[in-house]
């Protein structure tokens, strides 16, 4: 089974391409993270093998998911990690279906359950950790509703949404945010916060 650290930075890139924009800027993150004295782990969403969500119901399961597939490691990830970063090209006003599919099976973390004669959700852990959004897009394309859709993810899986970085840009280069180092150094002055800083006071688990 792998072994996950107790201090780490999951970060989830919805790109398909490796080397693009998205994935320079996560990766920049990670190695914020990781100066700052964490781990990190990286999670192409685009090489994941993993079923879509087929809305199962209440309580489908004891564990995560009725699929025990390449999100398992990465539902282990989410549970122990520090803080998430989510990055994603915009794909028609959205996110990518790489990360969409990660995003809907990632409805488990807080699942609905019975409760009497009642439904309600259930977090299966506090709402502690730090979050951010990193995404690429041509200049001028609007990028809220994608942030707005992470935003409600992220506070679905315990964290809750501090800030979102955006490359938007004239070029159709892949990787052209490597021209601009003060976004990549950024980047990873963001990985490194949020490692330095403390855990989020839990909440009311409210989704």
């Amino acid at each position: 089974m792998l072994e996950i650290p107790l201090l780490s930075l999951v970060a989830l890139n919805g790109s398909p391409k490796h080397g693009s924009s998205v994935d320079l800027l996560l990766q920049a993150m990670c190695a914020g993270a990781e100066q700052a004295g964490g781990s990190s782990m990286l999670v192409r969403c685009n090489d994941l093998r993993i079923a879509p969500c087929q809305a199962c119901g209440p309580e489908p399961t004891t564990g995560y998911c009725i699929f025990h597939d390449d999100l398992d490691p990465v539902y282990r990830a989410l549970e122990t990690a520090h803080a998430i970063a989510v990055g994603s090209p915009i794909y028609f006003d959205g996110v990518s279906g790489q990360l969409k599919v990660v995003m809907d099976r990632c409805n488990c973390i807080t699942p609905l359950v019975r409760a009497g004669e009642r439904y309600t959700f259930r977090p299966r852990w506090p709402r502690t950790r730090r979050g951010v959004f990193v995404t690429a897009c041509a200049a001028g394309q609007r990028y809220d509703m994608a942030e707005r859709s992470v935003r409600g993810f992220l506070k679905w899986i315990g964290a809750r949404w501090e800030e979102t970085l955006v490359w938007q840009h004239e070029d159709n280069d892949l990787g052209s945010v490597a021209t601009r180092p003060e976004l990549l150094e950024r980047a990873r002055a963001i990985g490194r916060r949020l490692l330095e800083s403390a855990p989020l006071q839990a909440e009311a688990q409210r989704p």
